[in-house]
């Protein structure tokens, strides 16, 4: 577990920020699209559509935006409206990165750890150095319980360890 609480912290504290799309970079993808044809329009209003369309996507990382554009040209016919750029940019999944990685590992372990340690209290086993978040979780599951001077103890030493539900047996009433 102190393995995995490092590499917490190292995947926390080294994650590069978010870097949205310049505006230049943006340009350059808005020619790509520029392949689709479109509504003959003026200089000046095609500068104040690019302006809307910066406005509504610059948030985006370049990567995001790579994506939009080709998703635009692989599937429309037409230069695409707002709207339709912003459904295509959400469909963009970025890589999964090593900080993102290691933290699913170490969810994944600590949950493997958990289930483990609540098999085990049902069993009666020592309760061990653990979480107070997991003490809680088995005192709210009916797995241990809570004295009155504060200390958690298993039902199993009370009550035996838990064991599987008999068969059920049915009665005749109408015989």
């Amino acid at each position: 577990m102190a393995e995995c609480d490092a590499l917490i912290e190292w995947a926390q504290t080294s994650q590069e920020p978010h870097r949205p799309v310049g505006e230049a970079a943006f340009g350059k993808h808005l020619e790509y699209l520029a392949a689709l044809p479109s509504k003959n329009i003026d200089e000046d209003l095609g500068r104040k559509s690019a302006t809307v369309y910066y406005a509504l996507l610059k948030d985006y990382p370049a990567e995001a935006i790579a994506h939009m554009v080709r998703r635009a040209c692989e599937t429309l016919d037409w230069f695409p409206t707002p709207r339709q750029c912003l459904e295509l940019v959400a469909t963009y999944r970025a890589p999964t990165t090593e900080q993102e990685q290691a933290l699913l590992i170490c969810r994944e372990f600590a949950e493997e750890q958990f289930a483990q340690w609540l098999e085990n209290v049902r069993n009666g086993q020592p309760i061990g150095d653990v979480p107070a978040r997991w003490m809680r979780i088995a005192v709210e599951r009916g797995l241990m319980r809570v004295l009155a001077d504060g200390r958690f103890v298993s039902r199993a030493l009370y009550h035996g360890p838990v064991r599987p539900v008999s068969a059920v047996v049915r009665v005749d009433l109408a015989a």
